[in-house]
């Protein structure tokens, strides 16, 4: 009787356990689709504040596929007003995808403006039409240019390149006329942008591309490996294995890399949280 008693109990103590584990497992699905807001600040020597929306990764393709969360990190980024939105790439993944950037975006602006630089998949589909799409919702896509935004007193200088995998980066032509003395925000599909000099002009550059590595887990450890071994996600990206997602200072100035919206037909999100960026600059 004794020895059947143990057996039951170890029987519901291994079933225990196996509810446990598939809850876990779940759960981390489940909370890889629910949008997150982070607001960060960042000082970069303004006379007064500028709010400052960020989003990235969208990977709008076939079957809808990541035109809902695109849809509500939209209505997301409107209800925080900022003075300007910085969208930065990979909108779409196939050709397919390219007839919903225009029904998404439309209506997204700003005071000081809606800005995007292209991302690898832009070019891996048709980076013309993407880029055309974007502009008939009135967004100004910088490909190696800038901008300067104005709030009374205060001046920023908004630098967008093109994409460092695909595009071809002409690092002059994105800062020329930029005037001296004036804080520099880079756009930066790939967080490569940080390793280069010229890039390291910016006093923040804010990038996409890394998904956040796709699970929010022992990231420093994943991201140790990934330096050490120079394998991982995202592929062929040197500063992203190791700053997966968030904000980072380096000896220069700051740089954000965001998990981004969608990760498309890469693996779900597990435990990480797709996210709409507030960028505090002062």
């Amino acid at each position: 009787m004794l020895k059947i008693q143990r057996a039951l109990r170890g029987r519901t103590v291994r079933r225990i356990i196996i509810i446990l584990l598939l809850v876990f497992l779940i759960s981390g699905f489940v909370v890889g689709r629910r949008l997150r807001v982070n607001y960060v600040r960042v000082k970069i020597g303004l006379p007064a504040p500028l709010k400052i929306v960020v989003l990235g990764d969208f990977h709008m393709s076939a079957a809808g596929i990541g035109v809902g969360m695109a849809k509500e990190a939209v209505q997301e980024a409107l209800r925080q007003k900022p003075d300007a939105i910085i969208l930065l790439g990979d909108y779409v993944s196939g050709q397919v995808g390219i007839k919903n950037v225009r029904p998404v975006f439309k209506g997204l602006h700003a005071p000081l403006g809606v800005y995007a630089v292209l991302g690898n998949h832009e070019y891996w589909t048709d980076a013309s039409k993407v880029r055309k799409e974007l502009e008939a919702d009135g967004i100004r896509v910088l490909v190696n240019e800038n901008v300067l935004l104005h709030k009374g007193k205060t001046q920023l200088a908004l630098v967008g390149i093109d994409d460092l995998w695909s595009g071809q980066v002409d690092w002059p032509a994105a800062f020329k006329n930029v005037p001296k003395n004036i804080p520099i925000l880079l756009a930066s599909h790939n967080p490569d942008a940080a390793l280069d000099p010229q890039g390291q002009r910016a006093a923040l550059i804010v990038s996409g591309h890394t998904h956040g590595g796709q699970i929010a887990f022992l990231q420093p450890v994943i991201g140790t490996i990934n330096r050490i071994t120079g394998h991982g996600m995202p592929p062929a990206t040197v500063y992203g294995r190791s700053h997966l997602y968030g904000l980072f200072k380096e000896s220069w100035g700051w740089v954000y890399v965001t998990t981004g919206v969608s990760p498309g037909f890469a693996p779900p999100r597990w435990y990480l949280h797709p996210e709409v960026v507030v960028i505090e600059l002062d």
